[in-house]
């Protein structure tokens, strides 16, 4: 194989993966869909191959179960999971929050008026898609301009149960009005150089899905671990973490 063969091939992998994780983020894949290997490498003109490697990687991700020689299926959101992820993003997300506020400047945080911006004009339009794209902008700017990328890139490692949870809310345009505030009032504090109130407020934002998560398992309860669980005790014990 030469060098550029090897390159491409890596090449058609990224795309094929980033395709997948992408199509299960937004729920276009639901939870607990079956994905074929020949029908997706039918429909993205590429070999099985590249598709049974993304297969393996979104399965790291904890985004898809594999069983072999049986089936690879879209996993179901795991609460346990949620809130481990969500245990690593607040104590990165707070942390970071000393260092924006160490380098807040009006050109620093432009940025992220301009972000809020957007989000208030795709709240009017009722577009949860691209309000959850500028959503995790608002965040990734947060670690950029404390200077923590690496961070950020681990946040989006852990968050693939998290982050699909986050999706299913602002589903309700009550939740997604009250996010926009949230950051509002983050960005606020920052400016006045308040820390101590950021780490409040972004703990206030992060945690306000504990009282979301309950209505959606219930409303749908398929795309959960918990629904298919036959111990009524376990899923009440998840639900109250």
């Amino acid at each position: 194989m030469t060098d550029s063969t090897a390159t491409q091939d890596r090449s058609v992998q990224a795309t094929v993966y980033t395709i997948l994780k992408n199509s299960i983020m937004s729920f276009q894949l639901k939870p607990g869909t079956v994905m074929s290997t020949q029908e997706i490498a039918t429909k993205l003109q590429v070999s099985r191959t590249p598709v049974r490697e993304a297969f393996i990687r979104l399965q790291r991700d904890g985004l898809v179960d594999i069983f072999p020689q049986k089936e690879t299926i879209v996993s179901r959101i795991d609460l346990q999971r949620v809130w481990q992820e969500r245990f690593i993003r607040e104590a990165l997300e707070c942390t970071v929050l000393d260092s924006v506020a160490a380098n807040r400047t009006a050109e620093n945080l432009a940025p992220l008026h301009a972000n809020i911006e957007m989000q208030q004009k795709v709240f009017a339009a009722g577009d949860y898609y691209e309000y959850m794209r500028l959503d995790n902008e608002f965040h990734h700017l947060l670690f950029t301009i404390g200077g923590q990328e690496l961070a950020w890139e681990t946040v989006m490692d852990v968050s693939s149960h998290y982050a699909r949870v986050r999706f299913i809310a602002v589903w309700t345009a009550q939740i997604m009005e009250k996010n926009i505030s949230q950051h509002q009032r983050l960005v606020s504090a920052i400016e006045e150089g308040s820390a101590e109130s950021a780490h409040t407020l972004m703990k206030k934002h992060l945690h306000q899905l504990e009282t979301e998560i309950k209505d959606i398992a219930v409303k749908y309860p398929d795309f959960f671990v918990s629904a298919e669980n036959s111990n009524p005790a376990r899923r009440d014990m998840l639900l109250s973490l």
